[in-house]
């Protein structure tokens, strides 16, 4: 139920299109000129767009891979798949992703300006590659607050939801009036915690690959192979697989935490879950 050292392709894929989207973030404050206003703004919109292309292709691998996450069981991928096909035929693999289409634009909006805006005032207090981690895990954190009830309302209709087979706004209203306000926000703190280190190792390692490539000599081999292979490319897909296995458990926790009781600490949930279920079965499921 895990691949390529615990990412998920369908994550992997997002990591790639937004980092590529994300390159100019990591070189400059934020922008003060209309022209660079311009082009911050286009990045942003490719970005957004990328990425609500990517999360509707690759919708079905999501909500299979989600409803791995979330289940105690040890049922594998094509069982799993055959559950949610019972449940609600096609149109299961796509539930919530209305919610995580919407919930691309305003997200890559707020990390993408709040990323320059924490490594602007970073800069000069903190070496430039602890800056870049901090500010890479805050705006991570930032856009992660502000989206939060849409990723509760995508995770729980992937999940939860498939079985009811209705609409972003319905369940939506169902939720609040069955749980109250506070169910869209369940699992927020471990979430905040969680999201943390996956976004300060993706884009730290992000711009520490970009800021070592342009310090290279014009004539260094390295410089003229990764030219050959797209450094955007190849530096937003090394720090979507970095980031994405090296925190896999973290998004596991924080997954079943919007679904269900859990404990606060996402360590003490992720000791519990390898305890329980086992590391490779459980903590990379």
């Amino acid at each position: 139920a895990c691949c390529c050292a615990g990412m998920s392709w369908p994550r992997f894929i997002l990591c790639l299109l937004l980092s590529i989207a994300h390159a100019s973030a990591a070189k400059s404050a934020p922008p003060s000129s209309r022209s660079d206003r311009s082009v911050a703004a286009r990045h942003l919109l490719s970005g957004a767009a990328a990425g609500a292309i990517s999360n509707t292709v690759v919708a079905p691998l999501d909500i299979l891979r989600l409803n791995l996450i979330v289940s105690q069981d040890k049922r594998g991928a094509l069982r799993m798949a055959r559950d949610i096909y019972a449940r609600g035929g096609l149109r299961a693999f796509w539930h919530g992703n209305a919610a995580d289409v919407i919930r691309t634009v305003p997200a890559s909006a707020v990390r993408f300006y709040s990323f320059a805006v924490y490594k602007a005032a970073l800069l000069g207090a903190v070496p430039a590659a602890t800056a870049s981690l901090l500010s890479g895990g805050f705006a991570g954190m930032s856009a992660m607050a502000v989206c939060f009830p849409l990723e509760t309302v995508r995770t729980r209709m992937a999940t939860l939801g498939a079985a009811e087979g209705v609409r972003l706004v319905e369940y939506t209203r169902k939720l609040v009036q069955s749980e109250g306000a506070a169910a869209l926000y369940r699992g927020l703190t471990p979430s905040l915690i969680s999201v943390m280190p996956y976004f300060a190792v993706r884009f730290g390692a992000y711009d520490i690959m970009q800021r070592c490539y342009a310090g290279l000599p014009p004539d260094d081999e390295r410089r003229r192979l990764l030219g050959t292979l797209s450094p955007a490319a190849t530096f937003g897909m090394l720090a979507g697989m970095a980031a994405s296995s090296l925190t896999f458990p973290f998004e596991l926790v924080r997954r079943r935490a919007m679904v269900g009781p859990s404990e606060a600490n996402p360590l003490a949930a992720m000791v519990r879950i390898a305890r329980e279920e086992g590391v490779r079965r459980g903590l990379y499921k």
